[in-house]
């Protein structure tokens, strides 16, 4: 039975299922140092040799030899899981069976093998004792004391040299009923005792795996909200060419964009909440909310921004901020107006490929102080671009614990004058190959705007 590591298989996994598995564990082991002791035992027999022993004899400690190096290599092969040969893979289904078929053989190759002499009452007795680590169901215990008493019992008829007369007989008889008896109850009690404690594990595994799967299943559940309200492609505009995308680095990021249009005029939206998570998500549905509430007065990004600015900072107790940039670009008056609260600059690459920063400098929205926010006017052309990106981008590390910075994204822009998508691309592919096999810490966004 395979040891279920996910979620979802210790969630599925029933007391009973997890009993089995425990035990299955335990005989898998105790199997090993049972085959390891029997094979030292037969090993010596063989070496020392009697004068009374037969070919039968002679064949029967060599065939027990092969059968014990056999099913030690069955077990052991057994750990190998999925990769384990077609023997193994049956053994793992069947561990109890195994158990059980192996000490009835090496019990009856062991009274075959002392028929002759008196060591066979030893074996008699001491064989229950070598079985009491292993655990089983109840009926297959019974079964196994079942088929050792009664083996002992018919050894006395059998056996070549029978070690006892009259009176002893009974003596013998209620020692092997005794023997068994102890031994059966010591299994008895071992059996209930790790059945108990393996429901008790696995009931706390199990509910705590539940409540994972919970969170899990409510956190791929707010990405996918949270994805949704992003803009599922960017408007046709036939003098704007538009891209953006957004990567975040948890199920739920703190980075947000969107595009306004009214008329010939399309407000481009970028924001970072500071962090990432649940916390961030929330805010940031509370700032899209507002947003879309407040599109009507996007003319004047900087009027909105101080509007959301109380939005921010009287929604929680607990202290949110959130940087955001604006970017209205108006066809007709061949402007841009740029209104930012402690954004990333925005990047403006002109049409004759200068490249220019345009950084406002404010505090983020939802600081407990009186908010100023800056605006700036420019005059557009045919073959601007304006890049929008949140601070994950030039704060990305690599390996070596270097800044991916500003100037590399200012370069990816100067040398890629094509489409808003190709230039998208463009910084992303930038930003991967320079982070190489370092993890995302933080959230990506990047929105590009070529005026065509």
């Amino acid at each position: 039975m395979s040891v279920p590591y996910s979620l979802d298989e210790i969630a599925r996994t029933t007391d009973e299922m997890a009993v089995r598995q425990r035990f299955d564990q335990r005989n898998r082991f105790w199997l090993q140092w049972l085959l390891g002791f029997f094979f030292i035992v037969a090993l010596i027999s063989l070496l020392s040799g009697r004068r009374t022993d037969t070919i039968a004899d002679i064949l029967a400690a060599a065939a027990n030899h092969v059968l014990i190096a056999w099913l030690f290599w069955v077990v052991r092969d057994s750990y190998r899981g999925e990769r384990a040969r077609l023997p193994a893979r049956w053994f793992r289904k069947h561990i109890n069976a195994t158990v059980l078929t192996y000490v009835i053989v090496q019990f009856a190759l062991v009274l075959f093998y002392t028929r002759s002499d008196h060591d066979w009452t030893g074996w008699v007795m001491v064989l229950p004792w070598c079985v009491v680590a292993f655990r089983m169901s109840i009926a297959e215990h019974v079964l196994l004391h079942a088929v050792l008493t009664g083996a002992g019992l018919a050894m006395p008829a059998l056996a070549a040299a029978t070690p006892f007369r009259g009176n002893d007989a009974s003596g013998y008889y209620i020692g092997l009923a005794v023997n068994n008896a102890i031994a059966l109850a010591i299994e008895f009690f071992g059996w209930y005792r790790l059945r108990k404690r393996t429901r008790g594990e696995w009931n706390e595994r199990r509910t705590a795996a539940r409540e994972q799967i919970r969170m899990r299943d409510e956190l791929r559940y707010a990405r996918e909200l949270q994805i949704s309200m992003l803009p599922e492609c960017a408007p046709d505009l036939g003098w704007a060419d538009l891209c953006a995308i957004s990567l975040p680095a948890t199920e739920v990021g703190g980075d947000y964009y969107d595009y306004f249009v009214d008329r010939d005029r399309v407000a481009l939206v970028c924001g970072d909440v500071a962090g990432h998570g649940m916390a961030s998500g929330l805010v940031l549905s509370a700032l899209r909310s507002g947003f879309t509430l407040l599109r009507d007065s996007l003319d004047d990004p900087a009027a909105v921004l101080r509007r959301l600015h109380d939005l921010v900072a009287q929604t929680s107790r607990r202290r949110m901020l959130v940087t955001v940039t604006v970017v209205l670009l108006d066809r007709n008056a061949k402007r841009a107006t740029i209104a930012s609260a402690g954004h990333p600059p925005v990047i403006l690459r002109r049409a004759n490929g200068s490249v220019e920063t345009i950084d406002l400098y404010a505090p983020p929205l939802g600081v407990r102080l009186p908010v100023s926010i800056p605006q700036r006017q420019l005059d557009i052309a045919p073959g601007d671009i304006f890049v929008l990106h949140s601070d994950g981008i030039y704060e990305t590390t690599n390996a070596d614990d270097e800044a991916y910075g500003l100037d590399r994204l200012q370069a990816v822009v100067r040398d890629h004058d094509g489409s808003a998508e190709w230039l998208r691309d463009a910084i992303i592919d930038d930003v991967e190959t320079f982070r190489g096999s370092a993890p995302q810490a933080d959230d990506v966004t990047v929105v590009v705007a070529r005026v065509v």
